[in-house]
């Protein structure tokens, strides 16, 4: 699917960064790219302000460490007054992470690495760059509308066609899917399942360097042994993974009783390592009815197959409703596979999980 936008009409951009020379190269490389324009560059918080309410752009990529009011501040107020698409280019891993992932959860859209000389190359921030700021584009008609509704009560709806009951036994894992615009929905989707003390596997793309800071930073806000997934990890009650970002992909197996992660090298999967479909895929064999997989926001289509995986071995899902997402391509594609039992507004999630777990015969919590 291509998200390009149309050259007639450009998408505006402001690049907030106090580096003059990234100032002039990501003006360089956006101006160059079909159906963007830069129209303005701004060195500090308070500047990037100021142009915000003059120039009224259609995006805003925002480098975190900025003079003056830090650019975790600006983000907070910018999104606060307009809920315009926000990208963060930021320095690679480090202490620079952890303002990343809070940036995503105050509802930044997307990030980027900055090109480092060594593995980050030039060439492959380009890339990057307008990958992202086509994401941004593709999303800020829904951004409002998500930041609306994602905290509004709305019915649950039926998806798919309803099946036979499936077999009876316990729930015994929740398997979660996101990308853009998922690190917020990841925490509010576990947050309300925590009650529960089932085992959690996540995957969120995201790549080396983050995944192990957002793992702290939702075993913080949900209170659960929250951690990236180790090769042999034994799942537990009230214990939640994240797959490491990186060349390998992570499945679930089931040895002896126990669900077991195993991390495995592989190509990328649905366009992504580590990708959900790798994961639900494997969660349908390991578990079958005794699951519940969950896809959120995202662009693309990586967790659809491995959600109708799932749903045909008889597992609960769900897949977040189209307003309350901040893309609307992964769940979309779910639903047109008959991948999804139910669609479900973010902030019912929870809810709706526990009444499945409660309703199902024969299922019930660990």
């Amino acid at each position: 699917m291509s998200v390009a936008p149309s050259a007639a009409v450009p998408v505006k951009v402001l690049v907030v960064d106090d580096s003059v020379l990234m100032q002039k190269l990501m003006t360089q490389i956006i101006d160059s790219a079909p159906g963007f324009k830069v129209i303005g560059v701004a060195g500090s918080a308070e500047e990037g302000w100021d142009a915000i309410q003059d120039l009224r752009p259609d995006v805003v990529t925002l480098d975190l460490e900025l003079p003056g009011r830090h650019g975790l501040k600006l983000l907070a107020r910018v999104l606060k007054q307009d809920p315009l698409p926000v990208l963060i280019v930021s320095a690679f891993g480090g202490p620079g992470a952890d303002n990343t992932i809070q940036a995503l959860e105050l509802g930044a859209i997307d990030f980027i690495e900055k090109p480092d000389g060594t593995t980050h190359t030039l060439e492959g921030f380009m890339k990057h760059l307008v990958a992202a700021l086509q994401r941004a584009s593709a999303s800020r008609k829904m951004i409002a509308a998500a930041r609306q509704m994602a905290q509004v009560a709305a019915p649950v709806r039926p998806a798919s066609p309803p099946r036979e009951p499936a077999r009876a036994g316990k729930t015994s894992l929740i398997a979660i899917g996101a990308s853009t615009g998922g690190v917020p929905a990841v925490q509010t989707v576990m947050r309300d399942l925590a009650h529960l003390r089932l085992p959690i596997v996540v995957v969120q793309h995201m790549p080396p360097g983050y995944t192990a800071k957002f793992a702290a930073r939702l075993a913080t806000a949900t209170g659960l042994d929250v951690h990236e997934a180790i090769d042999g990890d034994r799942l537990k009650p009230g214990m939640a993974v994240v797959a490491p970002g990186g060349p390998r992909h992570l499945e679930i197996e089931e040895r002896r009783g126990e669900f077991v992660c195993v991390l495995k090298e592989g190509p990328l999967v649905s366009g992504h390592s580590p990708s959900v479909d790798v994961m639900f895929h494997s969660v349908a064999r390991s578990a079958g009815a005794h699951a519940v997989g969950i896809l959120l926001t995202g662009m693309g289509r990586d967790g659809a197959d491995g959600l109708l995986a799932m749903r045909k071995a008889g597992a609960e899902t769900l897949i977040q409703s189209g307003e309350t997402c901040v893309v609307n391509g992964m769940p979309k594609a779910a639903f047109e596979l008959g991948a999804a039992d139910r669609v479900v507004p973010l902030s019912q999630i929870g809810t709706a999980v526990s009444q499945l777990i409660g309703e199902r015969p024969g299922l019930r919590t660990a």
